[in-house]
C-alpha cells in the first residue's frame, strides 16, 4: 500500500512594520504623562485624605479616608472605609521621617513632589494634564486618519473570544484565538480606556476647576456635585493603574524585548506558519524488480499452459542439459572415446 504524506507546518519569523514614528512618539508621552499625574494626583490627595458623595465636604460624612491616630506610644495608619478601619501601618496613613512618625495618606516616594507641597502638586498636575490631553488628541486623529483605531477596537465577534483569551493566558488553552496585530483581550481593554476611561477623567476633572463650573455649571451636576466629580475621578485613576499594570503583564509575558523592540523601531518579529511539502518517496529496487518478474512470470505461464486448445498437444522430446562433467571434457577426449566403440 502507498504511503500517505501529510502536510507539516512550521513558524518561521518574519518581520513587520507594527507601530509608526507617530504612535510611538505618542504612547512614550502618554506613558510618561500619566505617571506625573497619577503621583501629582496622590500628592494633592495627601491635602485633604477624604472622598465624599455629594457637594459637602464634612470630614464625618467620608465615605473613604486615609489617616493616623495616636496608639499610645505608637502611630498607627489606617484606611476607612464605610466606617470599616483597616490598619496601612508601613505603607497608608504614617510614615516615618526624620522627627519621627507623620500622618501622610500616601508616602513620599510614590508622590511628585516628593516634600509635601499642594501649590507645586497642581502645578505638575495641570502641566501634564494639558499634555496628556493635546498628545492623545494628536494619538486619535492620526490614527483615525491612517486607519490603525479600527484595528485595536472590539468588536461582537472579538467579545466572544475574550473567555478563550483569558484560557490562554492561563496556560488552560494551547493555541490563541488571536487573530491580527491585537488579541480580545488587548481591544476590550483599549476600547475601555478610549471610550470610557479617558472621557470621564478629563471631564470628572474639568468638574474640580471653580472657573470651568462659572461657564459649564453643568459638569459638576453630571457627576452629582463637586465632591463627587472628586471621588470619581479618584477612582478612575486607579482605573488607569490596573490598565498600565494589565499592559506591562501582557508585554512581558508575550515577549517583552519583541514588545518593546516594536515600540522603540516600529519592527515586531511574528511567526508567519509556513507549509512543508513532504518529499515522495520511489518504491525500493527490489519491489519493483519482483513485481516486474512475477508479471512476466504469469504472462508466460497464461501463454503455455492453455486451457481449451483444440489440437492436442504435442509429445515434445528433449535433451537433458549438460552436466558440468560433460562440459569439462574436452574435444579430443570426446574423439578418443568415439574410436573406442566396438564396431559390428
Amino acid at each position: 500500500m502507498a504511503d500517505n504524506p501529510v502536510k507539516a507546518t512550521q513558524r518561521s519569523p518574519h518581520l513587520v512594520y507594527r507601530h509608526n514614528r507617530v504612535t510611538r512618539l505618542t504612547h512614550w508621552t502618554n506613558a510618561i504623562a500619566l505617571m506625573i499625574l497619577f503621583m501629582s494626583g496622590l500628592q494633592i490627595f495627601n491635602a485633604h485624605p477624604n472622598l465624599y458623595w455629594g457637594n459637602t465636604s464634612e470630614p464625618k460624612k467620608a465615605f473613604l479616608s486615609i489617616s493616623a491616630a495616636q496608639d499610645g506610644d505608637d502611630v498607627r495608619g489606617y484606611v476607612e472605609l464605610y466606617g470599616r478601619q483597616i490598619d496601612t501601618t508601613g505603607f497608608l496613613g504614617v510614615q516615618q521621617g526624620v522627627l519621627g512618625p507623620s500622618a501622610r495618606a500616601f508616602p513620599s516616594w510614590l508622590t511628585v513632589p516628593g516634600y509635601y507641597s499642594l501649590a507645586a502638586a497642581r502645578r505638575w498636575h495641570f502641566f501634564f494634564g494639558w499634555l496628556f490631553a493635546l498628545n492623545g488628541t494628536l494619538y486619535v486623529i492620526y490614527n483615525l486618519a491612517v486607519g490603525h483605531m479600527r484595528k485595536f477596537f472590539l468588536t461582537f465577534s472579538d467579545a466572544k473570544k475574550v473567555p478563550a483569551m483569558v484560557a490562554y493566558y492561563l496556560h488552560l488553552r494551547k493555541t490563541s484565538p488571536q487573530e491580527g496585530e491585537y488579541n480580545p483581550l488587548q481591544k476590550m481593554a483599549y476600547t475601555s480606556v478610549f471610550v470610557l476611561l479617558t472621557p470621564l477623567v478629563l471631564l470628572s476633572g474639568m468638574a474640580m476647576s471653580p472657573q470651568l463650573d462659572v461657564a459649564f455649571n453643568w459638569l459638576p451636576a453630571a457627576f452629582g456635585g463637586r465632591q463627587s466629580a472628586r471621588a470619581f475621578h479618584f477612582i478612575l485613576a486607579f482605573g488607569f493603574l490596573s490598565f498600565a499594570f494589565g499592559h506591562v503583564f501582557m508585554v512581558l509575558t508575550q515577549g517583552f524585548f519583541n514588545n518593546m523592540r516594536s515600540m522603540i523601531s516600529g519592527w515586531y518579529k511574528e511567526e508567519v506558519p509556513t507549509v512543508i511539502e513532504p518529499p515522495v518517496k520511489a518504491p525500493p529496487t527490489e519491489t519493483v524488480i519482483a513485481e516486474e518478474s512475477k508479471i512476466s512470470q504469469e504472462y508466460t505461464e497464461s501463454q503455455i499452459q492453455t486451457p481449451h486448445s483444440a489440437a492436442p498437444a504435442a509429445k515434445i522430446q528433449t535433451t537433458p542439459p549438460p552436466t558440468a562433467v560433460d562440459a569439462a571434457l574436452s574435444t579430443p577426449e570426446k574423439k578418443a572415446e568415439k574410436n573406442e566403440e566396438p564396431k559390428s
